[in-house]
């Protein structure tokens, strides 16, 4: 007594999920996977609505020098979702990529960011860059360097306020296309940030072969900092050869004093994380102080 095409869907669902873990695993099937499956569908099919109804925001991380003064952002895109909520990206970018709609959305993203900027340039002040994130699909689809290159001449942006950010991975993945995006890209003014450095599969080889200007060292190494040897090694290392290959550091996911003392003490030149502010929206970019103070946050996390 059950129905067949039921009792197919919910197999199928249990083998997708054994496929998201990987090789060599099984998957029993419980009802909570309907309602994520569900759920997972009905983003889905949003998207294009959310993208028409501006129903995404973006939320700036302020990206700090060793002497405290704010020297860019990093652009983080939120989605207010008319029936869940806010949804963050770790959770629709996925999603996003899989449907072939991720595209669409890194491009509302430069072009919201280009319409913001004005603002951003007098809150300010003063030279900075804001960094937009890109994935490895962005760097496949052929028309993005015209895009780009579309919306900065349609808001009179100024290509050397803008930073774009790549995983490792994924410029490895898309070594030849990353490559050539990349030149294009900087030869146009912007800068260029390898995120998660470290964490991939490298060979460091490939450094030789690339133009970047920063090196980002991934938070995973930041929070064992205090812990592991290791992690101190693997960190003052990655600030050593950024130091040598004439590239600027920067770490993110900077939690405490201790880990910012650290870092400034090994030459690292940007941080950005928590000790200084989460990720915020433009209305409140009046709660930014001037400059954080190292003894003012030394204070606050006693």
């Amino acid at each position: 007594d059950f129905d067949l095409s039921q009792l197919m869907s919910n197999a199928d669902l249990a083998m997708y999920r054994s496929k998201a873990r990987g090789r060599g695993t099984y998957t029993i099937f419980t009802p909570d996977m309907v309602e994520s499956h569900k759920r997972k569908l009905s983003i889905a099919n949003s998207i294009d609505q959310a993208i028409s109804n501006n129903e995404f925001q973006i939320y700036y991380q302020p990206k700090i020098d060793g002497k405290g003064v704010i020297i860019g952002f990093e652009a983080l895109i939120r989605w207010v979702h008319p029936e869940f909520g806010m949804i963050m990206p770790a959770e629709f970018i996925p999603i996003a990529e899989q449907g072939g709609k991720i595209s669409a959305i890194t491009r509302w993203v430069i072009e919201q960011v280009c319409v913001e900027m004005s603002v951003l340039r007098q809150r300010l002040q003063r030279r900075f860059r804001v960094s937009i994130n890109l994935s490895g699909h962005d760097l496949r689809h052929s028309g993005l360097f015209d895009s780009i290159h579309a919306l900065f001449i349609k808001h009179n942006i100024n290509p050397e306020y803008i930073e774009f950010e790549v995983t490792e991975s994924a410029y490895l993945e898309n070594f030849a296309l990353s490559n050539k995006f990349f030149r294009r890209v900087s030869n146009m003014g912007c800068a260029i940030a390898l995120d998660d450095f470290g964490t991939g599969y490298s060979s460091l080889s490939y450094l030789t072969q690339i133009s970047i200007d920063t090196l980002k060292i991934d938070r995973q190494f930041i929070r064992e900092l205090e812990t592991s040897e290791r992690s101190r090694l693997v960190t003052g290392t990655i600030i050593d050869l950024a130091k040598r290959l004439s590239l600027t550091i920067c770490a993110e996911g900077i939690e405490n004093h201790e880990q910012w003392e650290y870092l400034l003490e090994h030459g690292c030149d940007h941080v950005q994380g928590f000790l200084f502010s989460k990720p915020i929206p433009l209305d409140q970019f009046d709660t930014l102080p001037a400059r954080f103070e190292r003894r003012t946050l030394m204070q606050s996390n006693l």
